[in-house]
């Protein structure tokens, strides 16, 4: 039975959101008020900053935060793509729920994103929230999420933390955390040679992806060399790079993302490290490798995603995602099966209440356009999945100009994820346990 509480303000817009074309009998059925409850003289609630609709009849929200004019611009612009394509192919199929995407622009900096968090919620009254590409963002997104009560779908945040010794029990991650991309390249980086030479982005992400790469590598009677951090958004490296040069390393592992993975591997090559060096990282994408010099970069191995070459329907998809752009890249892809996974799971659930909406996703299968199904776990709410590293491409080998990648070798998802037993796992599973959903303030719960 949907949460029967009563909206204290729910004006005549929101009032048609909800209900629809279900007409006042619809209405009565989920709980509304058939007149105007707004105080006289009420404020009006601040309108969309951005708003992309599909479909009628009754309406759900998703609350899409991302950092649309921060560092990470373009690839949140992918994942945004994602998620407005598998919207349009659910309204091919059934229009009668209309989903809206409400974007907030977090700009890859914490404090943003959480007030983005708080406007969708208290003022847009989304149904869910999704998206953050920075781990600093998702973390403060996910604890404002726990604070109300809110879905929060983490699409494209990596720091194993989010599903781990930080988790919150109403927090999903669609994509591999840094511990199944360490899984999966780490082996790759090995074959480069043992001695390893780190460049760190000093936030959540880059050091969390130096511990998981660092604890493989000393594992296998590796030796670190070195590990410089750098500031989010640096754009000097030669003095990094310079004590990278000397210090006899044999491959430079790169623990950072978007312009500064781009500027790094510049200024590597023009100081010809790529000459005596094999080069690697714990991620990267067609969003990135653009700005980088890949030419010079041929054989690199990254954590990787996914690819049409995935197995399964991987083809499929990547051909739906090029109608409608020039270069597919594996945020799109993110971007996709988040939205995709969210629908099928609000429909599961048949409500947007958030404890329903969290049971319906704990150990659901779903075809993840993967060699192997995936699946959303109910020890820490990672989507385990099979998990890869990238290795850069000669032209002759790309499939379009601005598509630079082959996967190179791949692990399955329980391989990469590891087990529930699990340090990150079980922190997270001790989390849930003493968590407790909180009800919504202001918040109708929908049927859908």
């Amino acid at each position: 039975m949907a949460d029967q509480r009563p909206e204290q303000s729910v004006d005549r817009a929101e009032f048609l959101r909800r209900t629809g074309a279900l007409g006042l009998a619809g209405a009565a059925a989920l709980g509304f008020p058939l007149l105007e409850s707004r105080a006289a003289g009420a404020a009006p609630l601040l309108p969309p900053r951005d708003v992309i609709a599909a479909g009628g009849g009754a309406t759900v929200k998703i609350g899409h935060i991302d950092g649309f004019s921060g560092v990470y611009a373009s690839a949140s612009a992918s994942q945004q793509y994602g998620m407005e394509t598998a919207i349009a192919d659910v309204m091919k199929k059934n229009s009668r729920i209309k989903y809206e995407i409400v974007k907030g622009d977090d700009n890859s900096k914490p404090d943003v994103g959480g007030t983005e968090a708080k406007r969708l919620i208290s003022q847009e009254k989304v149904d869910v929230l999704a998206g953050c590409l920075s781990s600093g963002v998702g973390l403060a997104v996910s604890s404002i999420a726990e604070e109300n009560g809110v879905f929060f779908m983490a699409i494209g945040t990596h720091d194993t933390n989010i599903t781990g010794p930080k988790a919150n029990k109403v927090t999903f991650r669609q994509t591999c955390s840094n511990a199944m991309l360490a899984n999966a390249v780490g082996p790759a980086l090995l074959k480069f040679g043992k001695k390893w030479y780190f460049l760190t982005a000093d936030y959540a992400f880059g050091n969390d992806a130096h511990a998981r790469l660092s604890k493989i590598l000393l594992a296998q009677g590796g030796q670190e060399m070195g590990n410089d951090l750098h500031p989010l958004g640096q754009t000097d490296y030669s003095s990094y790079l310079t004590k990278a040069r000397n210090s006899g390393a044999d491959v430079l592992v790169l623990c950072n993302y978007g312009p500064d993975t781009q500027n790094a591997t510049k200024a590597a090559v023009q100081l010809g490290l790529n000459k005596t060096m094999k080069f690697g990282g714990i991620l990267c994408g067609n969003d990135v490798a653009v700005g980088m010099p890949v030419d010079d970069l041929i054989g690199s191995a990254w954590g990787y995603v996914w690819g049409p070459e995935a197995g399964g329907d991987a083809m499929t998809l990547y051909k739906r995602l090029k109608q409608g752009s020039p270069n597919v890249d594996w945020r799109q892809y993110l971007g996709y099966e988040a939205a995709m996974n969210i629908i099928n799971r609000l429909n599961a659930a048949g409500t947007t209440d958030t404890a329903k909406l969290v049971k319906a996703f704990e150990g659901y299968h779903y075809d993840a356009a993967k060699a192997q199904q995936a699946y959303f776990r109910e020890c820490d709410h990672q989507a385990v999945q099979n998990t890869y590293a990238g290795v850069i491409v000669e032209k002759s080998k790309r499939r379009s100009s601005g598509e630079y990648f082959t996967i190179g070798s791949r692990v399955g998802g329980d391989y990469a994820a590891e087990s529930c037993s699990n340090p990150d796992s079980t922190a997270a599973s001790k989390i849930f346990a003493s968590e407790t959903i909180k009800p919504r303030d202001g918040y109708t719960v929908m049927k859908v």
